[in-house]
């Protein structure tokens, strides 16, 4: 009997930063890039892809010249050293599940519409942006 007891309370030992990592919600960042540089934007990128594979919620608002990043067919400029665009960067991201939105102002003054966006880019909603700019665990990026 007190074998099994050990066993349990060297389990539990051995489990509980497990659990309690399990406990805690997962942390959000926001990506919120206005560049039209295309070295800031496939960094804003980079790192929104290295903070996603650390296990954290990405979100990315695209505002101004950065809403091309957003469009069907647009130029995507590679870069070294292993020839990828931050528009590539981006899709990955929303293949691991990030949500890509874009600023409501960016369509009508672009002379786009909700057709010419890629797959899986909405337009963002300014009060459910405001709600993940306030929760507690996001943290915001600006390019």
């Amino acid at each position: 009997m007190k074998k099994v007891l050990m066993k349990i309370a060297l389990a539990a030992i051995l489990l509980s930063p497990l659990s309690a990592a399990a406990s805690q919600s997962a942390e959000k960042l926001l990506l919120v890039i206005t560049t039209e540089d295309s070295l800031t934007q496939f960094m804003a990128m980079v790192l929104g892809n290295q903070v996603q594979a650390k296990g954290a919620d990405v979100e990315i608002l695209l505002c101004g010249k950065a809403g091309d990043l957003a469009v069907k067919g647009s130029k995507e400029i590679l870069l070294k050293p292993k020839d990828v665009s931050a528009q590539m960067l981006m899709k990955k991201m929303m293949k691991g599940g990030a949500k890509v939105e874009i600023c409501p102002p960016y369509l009508p003054n672009a002379g786009k519409t909700k057709a010419d966006l890629i797959d899986g880019v909405s337009v963002a909603q300014p009060a459910k942006v405001a709600d993940t700019i306030l929760e507690k665990d996001t943290k915001i990026l600006s390019y």
